[in-house]
């Protein structure tokens, strides 16, 4: 193997490393020693691919958005029946979404941790700039074009604020302002799917 192809294929690796152990464990708790162990290698060569550990998050988590982004496309095409107009296809998003969280709760963690840790380190914009560094390729953009083809195709009220709704289910997505709803018992997850249920409702044309 040359050496180029060593240090990509040592790049990825550490990067689906870290992936991995920050999903099941959490960024905090999870040191830049226990990352290089896991991959074979030493702290001291991990450093030579990522300056620090929070740019080895940083590319964890840009990974972990296009494999996500990945996967929910590849069931959204495969819909049967396919959705007829933005509503449906709304619809269709928020069943993919809820099915996700359900397989992998331990998502929905990962992704708050991203935006509530790293907002109070200052560094919100480079979290939201991975988020959304593909207009078209990362969660929940899917959801913006349903709405903005709903409410021209009439099947979405004509007086509803896309924004506004939009902003409710990214916080929903991330756990930004309502995870603390969990300590009254109720799982985030769970949360997830009464909000998209809720503004689904809300939001339908019903003439």
């Amino acid at each position: 193997m040359k050496r180029s192809e060593e240090r990509a294929y040592n790049i990825q690796k550490v990067i689906k490393t870290a992936q991995s152990l920050f999903i099941s464990d959490g960024i905090a708790a999870t040191p830049i020693t226990r990352i290089a162990e896991a991959a074979n290698l030493t702290p001291t060569s991990l450093y030579r691919y990522f300056q620090n550990k929070d740019a080895l998050v940083f590319a964890a988590w840009q990974d972990a958005l296009v494999t996500f982004y990945s996967a929910f496309m590849e069931r959204y095409v495969r819909i049967t029946p396919k959705p007829q107009n933005g509503y449906e296809k709304f619809v269709a998003c928020m069943d993919i979404y809820f099915s996700f969280y359900h397989e992998m709760p331990e998502w929905y963690d990962y992704t708050r941790e991203m935006f509530s840790s790293y907002s109070e380190k200052n560094q919100d914009n480079e979290v939201k700039n991975v988020f959304w560094k593909y207009y078209d390729k990362e969660i929940p953009i899917p959801v913006l074009k349903a709405l903005r083809e709903g409410v021209a195709d009439g099947s979405i009220r004509p007086d509803v604020n896309i924004y506004a709704v939009y902003q409710c289910l990214l916080n929903a997505y991330t756990g930004t302002t309502i995870y603390e709803n969990v300590s009254f018992g109720v799982s985030p997850v769970e949360i997830v799917r009464f909000t998209g249920e809720l503004i689904a409702n809300y939001i339908k044309n019903e003439c």
